[in-house]
């Protein structure tokens, strides 16, 4: 059986989270509130560790038989994401996107969740806390910004005059050397680079043509799964550069990910930037 959700109820227990766990430590983490990950890069916040534990029992207690794969859990033990490749229904967390900018007091970061069944997601949503809106996904559905005044609106991804203008987020830190050479050393066909240190913000960006395009060479599901079926259902195109659809149920590594407000755009970027 496929699982349905309230997209609102869900909604409102990520706002309640943000509002009562994470932005009370905005710029007030004390010593000790911030502990490091397994990555030399990699941080963790207690906002982190109490957003998810807030989100998880609540989430699970919304689709019946449902588990949660949450980014701290995870972390610490990496069969919980064994989850997302087993039949049934599933919730995606990343309790703080962009944790890093969080730690120092960026206000660029996002809470992520994503119901994903049988490996897809099939429903989405990303909150950005700082400027109280979330954007909504529901697969076949749609995607749409509630925002801060409680108004909503559809999401059709903004495309550019000409592929001239395209901008984007080519996060080329982890993964194939190579691959990262040759983006750098072929930017300049682009009209510009805004990496934001945050893929939900990038996701948003894209969503609202601040941006039009992202790639990723790690895609971790907590990470994307609520962000590529964000872009795809606003009418853009989110799959991997061998043009496999991007799932959550995928392993982190892999073909690069990239995410573009739409397949003509998608295509020039990788015949023009990213292909061999």
């Amino acid at each position: 059986m496929t699982a349905r959700i309230d997209m609102d109820v869900v909604r409102l227990l990520i706002e309640e989270a943000a509002r009562t766990v994470i932005m009370p430590r905005f710029r007030q983490l004390k010593t000790g509130d911030i502990d490091q990950k397994a990555g030399p890069h990699d941080v963790v916040t207690i906002a982190d560790k109490d957003s998810e534990a807030f989100l998880t029992p609540r989430l699970q207690a919304l689709v019946p038989g449902s588990t949660v794969v949450g980014e701290e859990a995870a972390s610490a033990d990496e069969a919980i994401m064994d989850a997302l490749r087993r039949p049934g229904a599933a919730w995606l967390i990343d309790p703080v996107d962009g944790t890093a900018n969080f730690a120092v007091g960026n206000a660029l970061f996002a809470v992520m969740v994503s119901l994903v069944q049988d490996g897809d997601a099939v429903a989405s949503w990303i909150h950005d806390p700082v400027r109280g809106i979330t954007a909504m996904a529901e697969k076949g559905a749609g995607a749409w910004m509630r925002e801060s005044d409680g108004s909503q609106r559809r999401l059709a991804t903004p495309k550019p005059p000409s592929l001239a203008h395209l901008s984007g987020a080519p996060n080329i830190r982890y993964g194939d050397r190579d691959f990262a050479a040759r983006i750098g050393h072929r930017a300049d066909k682009t009209a510009g680079v805004l990496i934001l240190r945050c893929a939900g913000q990038e996701y948003l960006a894209i969503a609202d043509g601040h941006i039009h395009y992202a790639v990723y060479n790690r895609a971790l599901p907590w990470d994307h799964a609520a962000g590529c079926l964000l872009i795809t259902e606003a009418g853009g195109i989110a799959k991997r550069l061998d043009g496999s659809l991007y799932r959550a149920a995928d392993k982190p590594w892999g073909s690069p990910l990239v995410a573009a407000c739409g397949e003509d755009q998608w295509n020039w970027l990788k015949t023009n930037i990213f292909d061999p």
